[in-house]
């Protein structure tokens, strides 16, 4: 059995896929999306972090850590995240729990066993599991294990997914999926790779197979000020939702500025700082202007 590597799993989850959900996050993406909302996703092994405003500089960290990664200099707690080897002496040497570690490995068997103890919010919600990410296509074995024993469970199953992945593990992951969330960035091929670091065309493919082999397709639509918010990629998301049939629903997912405190936790910067969070008045005109451009599959999702 392929286990996998999760940094997070939310139980109670009211937006990835109908009903209440269990939604496990799988580490590791192939995208470098600078809007990206959990950056702490991105890389496919475990991390250290620190929540900052948990920290209180007291340098017992220092203190335990055998590799120079902690140093309080005036008074301030500083990180040389490079230097750490995962030893977890702070993570468990630190009183506030502002130190973390972003990964841990988890069997399929584990993970399944998590979701099953919310199974009476699934019967009633019409809920269940949702894999995420990063890019739980990129733990491919894992993932597929992870599914196929959720629907051994009678579990629901939804895999959120940037399509970027070979159309053959779609194929084969297919029966083990009720509903693909099937995450839609950027419609200019230029400025996909500009703003993800990958060309769009495999996943444009990859969008088409699902319609094709009749699998229920729920469209996730960040919007970006600035980046995507134009004409041109909302006329696409409603052309797309009106000739695939099996778009079931169109999700505009708003962005909001958490990944700005995320990146500082794990010792990187934030490309998109001067962005703020969209108003629910913003979101509000996106979906008036997908309406008049005839998207009839808008959700509130």
């Amino acid at each position: 059995m392929k286990n996998l590597c999760v940094f997070d799993i939310q139980r109670t989850a009211y937006h990835d896929g109908p009903g209440i959900r269990t939604t496990v996050f799988v580490k590791g993406c192939p995208l470098n999306c600078v809007w990206c909302h959990n950056p702490e996703s991105k890389k496919f092994e475990p991390q250290l972090a620190c929540i900052f405003n948990k920290c209180t500089s007291c340098g017992t960290c220092v203190k335990v850590c055998k590799s120079g990664v902690h140093s309080i200099e005036n008074g301030e707690h500083k990180i040389n995240f490079s230097k750490c080897t995962l030893c977890e002496a702070c993570v468990k040497a630190c009183l506030p729990h502002a130190m973390k570690i972003y990964g841990r490995t988890e069997t399929p068997n584990e993970l399944v066993e998590t979701a099953r103890k919310d199974e009476a919010f699934y019967r009633t919600s019409g809920g269940g599991l949702t894999v995420s990410g990063g890019e739980p296509m990129a733990q491919f074995e894992g993932t597929m294990e992870l599914l196929r024993e959720a629907k051994a469970a009678g579990l629901h199953t939804c895999l959120d997914t940037s399509g970027f992945a070979p159309e053959k593990n779609f194929e084969a992951i297919m029966p083990y999926v009720d509903i693909f969330l099937f995450d839609y960035k950027m419609s200019d091929p230029v400025k996909h790779r500009e703003f993800t670091g990958v060309s769009n065309e495999l996943i444009f493919s990859n969008l088409a197979f699902l319609n094709r082999s009749g699998k229920e397709i729920f469209l996730r639509c960040p919007i970006i000020p600035g980046i995507n918010d134009n004409d041109e990629h909302l006329w696409e998301i409603a052309r797309l939702s009106n000739t695939y049939r099996h778009i079931s629903q169109v999700n505009i997912m708003a962005y909001h500025e958490m990944a700005a405190g995320k990146v500082r936790q794990i010792g990187e910067s934030y490309p998109l700082a001067h962005i703020r969070t969209m108003e629910r008045s913003e979101k509000q005109k996106i979906y008036k202007r997908l309406t008049a451009m005839g998207c009839a599959k808008l959700s509130e999702s």
